[in-house]
């Protein structure tokens, strides 16, 4: 025990004497945390930019663009005399979208002839692309139903008569466990822990591997008093408790400050960001232990926790992808991680349904012990014998 403890404080001593690990445990976390909190304190996106193409120059047309302002997902930034100019600025994402109001528009409206008022919006941000449509949608559906209401109101014919004709179908939404289609919901908690396991990735594999960059690998087993356990996690214990209270702290800004819902308790919740922790760690060791060389680690390390975020299922669910992709998310922590606090947060079902995931990441707890050997080799522990 007083190795273990030798090693502990020598990890703590590391931690404090260089920036470097001070901001990759504590500074770098708690801003993630920040952010996460902040870039959808609006709930949904509002007032993306988008343009009008105005070829008609009319009152119509005018009128039109003024109403888009009124769609809380849009606000009309420039107004175009012609598509190429708005085509230039799609492309350059100045704007995200634009309406094409074409030539004698009012005229042919007032004419009784068919008219066509096309728009284009960008879909390589899929959320800003499904916005902007959505939009699009909700404004010029009622705009191309005005000629019709007009008509009603002249036959005297009741406005619900009216709407039956113009839209035989209607949808009645019910989102279950977010309402409000609030992005912060179902984004922003999962996300902190996306950013937080590629941080903690990267700071275990580098706290181990600078201990060979710096020739200190000596006086790291020495003061384990030549025990490989004492040694490898006296060193991840610091990292552990102080992984773990920022996992426990940012559980209570975001279900008591941002106020995402929680079906389940704070303390169920934090258990299970507290395993994603240690497995994090485990997973972190494993892979360093496969080739010990720094760069290369690191390198890989960022690809895996990059494919990782892939592989969650909350931007695209998984049981879509592949059979083979859907096999390999059960090798990242964070999609175990995924699947029992969604559970937690939105309908807090037994055990039953997400035993599998937490014997998943109970046993990525064992991979030190797999890989120990490896990283700490008994060429080190001569002095011992």
């Amino acid at each position: 025990m007083a190795a273990f403890i030798r090693v502990c404080k020598r990890e703590i001593r590391q931690i404090i004497s260089k920036p470097t690990y001070w901001f990759s445990t504590l500074i770098l976390p708690l801003f993630v945390l920040l952010v996460m909190t902040t870039i959808f304190s609006n709930g949904l996106i509002r007032e993306l930019p988008i343009g009008v193409v105005d070829e008609d120059n009319s009152r119509l047309s005018r009128q039109i663009a003024r109403q888009l302002e009124t769609v809380p997902e849009l606000k009309v930034k420039t107004i175009y005399s012609n598509i190429a100019q708005a085509q230039n600025d799609v492309v350059k994402k100045k704007i995200y979208g634009f309406v094409y109001i074409p030539h004698n528009l009012e005229k042919n409206i007032k004419a009784n002839k068919e008219v066509e008022i096309p728009f284009y919006y960008h879909y390589a941000f899929l959320s800003v692309g499904g916005e902007v449509l959505s939009g699009f949608y909700s404004y010029l559906s009622t705009l191309a139903t005005l000629p019709l209401y007009n008509i009603a109101t002249t036959l005297d014919i009741d406005k619900e008569k009216v709407e039956a004709i113009a839209f035989p179908i209607t949808a009645d939404f019910h989102p279950l466990n977010n309402p409000s289609l609030d992005y912060t919901i179902y984004l922003s908690y999962t996300y902190f822990y996306v950013v937080f396991q590629i941080l903690i990735l990267l700071t275990i594999a580098y706290s181990i591997g600078m201990e060979t960059k710096d020739n200190t690998i000596s006086t790291w087993i020495s003061a384990s008093g030549f025990d490989r356990y004492a040694c490898m996690y006296g060193k991840l214990l610091p990292y552990f408790v102080i992984y773990s209270i920022i996992s426990c702290f940012a559980n209570m800004i975001l279900f008591n400050v941002v106020k995402i819902p929680l079906a389940s308790n704070l303390l169920d919740i934090s258990f299970t960001s507290i395993l994603l922790v240690a497995a994090t760690i485990s997973l972190s060791v494993f892979i360093f232990s496969i080739n010990p060389n720094l760069p290369l680690i690191i390198s890989f390390i960022s690809m895996f926790g990059s494919l990782g975020a892939s592989l969650v299922g909350i931007t695209f669910p998984v049981t879509s992808m592949p059979k083979i992709m859907e096999w390999a998310s059960w090798l990242f922590p964070l999609r175990h991680f995924a699947i029992i606090s969604q559970n937690l947060c939105d309908e807090d079902l037994s055990l039953f349904y997400t035993w599998k995931n937490y014997v998943a990441l109970l046993l990525f707890l064992l991979l030190p012990f797999v890989t120990m050997a490896r990283i700490l080799p008994k060429k080190y522990f001569s002095r011992q014998q």
